[in-house]
């Protein structure tokens, strides 16, 4: 190799060694990490029953949202059980600033979470107290098994008498009774039938879909499930919680 030769090599390595070191370094691209959590914070303002609850947000003229507590499964309204188990989740939560972890909407509108007054997860106090069951998914024995089993050995609530009947065997046999049809005027129920069948007959597949007035329903069973469970209705003018006794529950009809 030649001294001209050696030279324009020796230039040509500095000229690609300057471009190397002295580029802009790339920045490695971020991982996108998951969602944050949607929570809502706000004050219980009705319990419907063992597992389910109205929190007011603190938005100006916002409904309140219908929240089930995630994980766990309480006794039906109209089910041996069923008042001391919302009596139980209204003295833990009716009033109380709480949090909701959304994970979820059920197929009646409502919204699935966990709810939280402080660092207290009601859920698990709910079944630990014996009101309520863990949730079961098939082979799965829900998130407060340990909590279940644990109300089981001390007999509390629910397990005192020891032949409690879960929801969902309940459910199997008797269907829902979301709408308290027991409480119904008579003429409200098809002749001959049972208030729990009825219920589940009439309600089938039920939901809060922002009808609120007396004018928009189709029956007293119906009329008494939105006054029941959806916020906002304008069916009990009087308050003696009997919705629209002037079109559908009025005595005798």
């Amino acid at each position: 190799m030649t001294f001209f030769d050696r030279s324009l090599a020796a230039a040509l390595l500095a000229v690609f060694t300057a471009a190397v070191f002295t580029a802009p370094a790339v920045a490695a691209p971020k991982k996108r990490g998951a969602g944050a959590p949607v929570v809502i914070v706000g004050q219980v303002s009705r319990v419907v029953d063992g597992d389910t609850l109205w929190v007011r947000t603190e938005g100006d003229g916002e409904p309140p949202v219908v929240v089930r507590l995630e994980g766990i499964d309480a006794p039906e309204s109209c089910q041996p059980g069923g008042a001391d188990a919302t009596a139980a989740l209204n003295s833990l939560a009716l009033g109380r600033h709480v949090s909701v972890r959304v994970t979820a909407r059920d197929d009646h509108g409502r919204t699935i979470g966990k709810v939280y007054d402080g660092e207290k997860d009601l859920g698990d106090r709910m079944v630990r107290d014996g009101q309520a069951w863990s949730t079961r998914y098939q082979y799965d024995r829900g998130p407060y098994v340990a909590e279940e089993r644990m109300a089981l050995a001390l007999k509390r609530g629910l397990h005192a008498a020891g032949n409690a009947v879960q929801p969902r065997d309940f459910r199997k046999q008797h269907g829902r009774c979301e709408a308290s049809a027991a409480n119904l005027p008579a003429a409200a129920l098809p002749v001959g039938a049972t208030p729990v069948a009825a219920t589940s007959k009439l309600l089938a597949g039920a939901r809060c879909d922002g009808r609120t007035h007396c004018s928009q329903m189709t029956s007293c069973a119906e009329a008494t499930w939105f006054l029941k469970h959806c916020p906002d209705v304008k069916m009990d003018g009087d308050r003696d919680g009997v919705p629209c006794e002037q079109q559908w529950c009025a005595s005798g009809r």
